[in-house]
């Protein structure tokens, strides 16, 4: 299984409307699947159901990401 986390080993943030079809299995850490990005991998959001955001952008792990108005992180940043 994939980790979830960076070389830096900090935890990745993925946006909570990315989905694929891996989205539907049962995943520990949660959205590791999101970390392995393959060219036959399709993606979604689920705010538009296309492969293409809200903001016009393309919905993938590499593009979905704080810089997008859309983007909605899994990880809560602690107060």
């Amino acid at each position: 299984m994939t980790d979830t986390k960076g070389t830096t080993g900090k935890s990745r943030v993925f946006c909570t409307n990315l989905a694929t079809k891996r989205s539907f299995v049962s995943d520990l850490p949660p959205a590791s699947y999101l970390a392995e990005e393959t060219a036959t991998t399709g993606y979604w959001c689920i705010r538009t159901m296309g492969p293409i955001g809200p903001d016009d952008g393309f919905a993938c792990p590499g593009e979905c990401g704080a810089h997008r108005d859309c983007f909605e992180p899994n990880i809560k940043p602690s107060v």
